[in-house]
């Protein structure tokens, strides 16, 4: 075989394989996604997948270059600034938060994120210019344990979005409200666009039973279910169609005990059928996954918030996520964060 057969076998196969590899991850990907939406792990495939396609102009030798590396490139220069801005729109949302709503844990996480990434970088400077070898070494291991975080978080979020837009024309048998608390014995604002949300989604995918879920906290007058039952009558809900679950008192009860009121109604030869879960939008894809984890037949949808409560309220459930794998995140946090400074600290010692 002459050496320029063999060059263009070479090529050929430095071409193939990547765009073979591209394909076969794409439909993986793909498949993945319509055989069942409610899975973390598929916004991991689809990043991979992402960057396989971008990937591919390059290995065509397409002029431009590779627009995955220009990308990493542009925000790796602009990140720090980025970062900066973030900081203080987080900052600013806090505070606006805090005066909004009770002060609390969760409502200071945007300030407290904020704060955070400031002061990573207000330490930055003299840790890495110092004397001291350990400092540089755990400003490192912060350094990167925040850019892990950060890629979940985007991770996270992305496929939120995306999981939305995916289920959104589902047709379902049977829908359920989460309830989200009550004052005294009003619906407020937050638990109004949860039901407003619900009965929109009820007459548009043409459900047949409306379940109301929630159970009687102990500053409220009566069960969010019945409080909401008598809102959504009010508003136009059907009584034929309209339940109300009544002993639930989290998320998970939610889900398990209107699952079972709806399979009662329906009965053992028909079955309950596919759901639908309304919530509030920051809370949609942690619904779904609880669903799908605890075996209940639902996709979620979410009810609008107002802005300033968003930032704080998707936080608050991207924690929640991280404290339900936690010894997955823990586990690649470790590997990502502590390799590199240690090598760092041995080379130097």
């Amino acid at each position: 075989m002459s050496e320029t057969a063999v060059s263009l076998a070479l090529y050929a196969l430095l071409v193939a394989v990547p765009l073979a590899l591209t394909v076969v991850l794409c439909l993986v990907t793909v498949r993945r996604i319509r055989s069942e939406p409610r899975r973390l792990g598929n916004s991991y495939w689809l990043l991979a997948s992402a960057l396989m396609v971008g990937n591919v102009p390059g290995v065509l030798g397409v002029a431009g270059g590779n627009p995955v590396l220009a990308t990493g490139i542009v925000l790796a220069v602009l990140s720090p600034l980025l970062a900066v801005v973030f900081a203080v729109f987080l900052i600013l949302n806090g505070l606006v938060m805090l005066r909004r709503e009770r002060v609390s844990a969760g409502n200071s996480l945007s300030l407290l994120l904020g704060l955070l990434i400031l002061g990573l970088f207000a330490v930055a400077v003299p840790a890495v210019l110092g004397d001291s070898l350990w400092a540089r070494a755990g400003w490192l291991v912060c350094f990167l344990g925040v850019l892990f975080l950060s890629f979940q978080f985007v991770a996270y979020l992305g496929y939120a979005r995306l999981y939305v837009w995916l289920v959104r024309d589902r047709p379902v048998d049977w829908v359920v409200v989460l309830g989200s608390g009550l004052h005294g014995s009003e619906v407020p604002p937050l638990l109004a666009s949860r039901i407003r949300t619900g009965l929109a989604e009820f007459a548009r995918r043409g459900a047949r039973l409306l379940v109301m879920s929630g159970g009687k906290g102990g500053d409220e007058r009566l069960a969010e279910g019945e409080a909401m039952a008598g809102w959504a009558r009010g508003h136009g809900a059907e009584p034929d169609s309209l339940r109300a679950e009544t002993a639930s008192r989290n998320t998970e009860q939610n889900l398990r005990l209107s699952d079972a009121l709806v399979r009662a109604e329906a009965g053992a030869d028909v079955g309950a059928g596919t759901g639908l879960i309304v919530t509030s939008n920051y809370h949609v894809l942690r619904a779904a996954l609880l669903a799908r984890r605890l075996g209940v037949d639902a996709q979620a949808v979410g009810a609008p918030t107002a802005g300033y409560y968003w930032p704080s309220a998707v936080l608050r459930e991207f924690v929640a996520i991280l404290r339900e794998y936690r010894v997955v995140n823990a586990v690649l946090l470790v590997l990502v964060a502590v390799p590199l400074p240690l090598a760092v600290v041995l080379a130097a010692g």
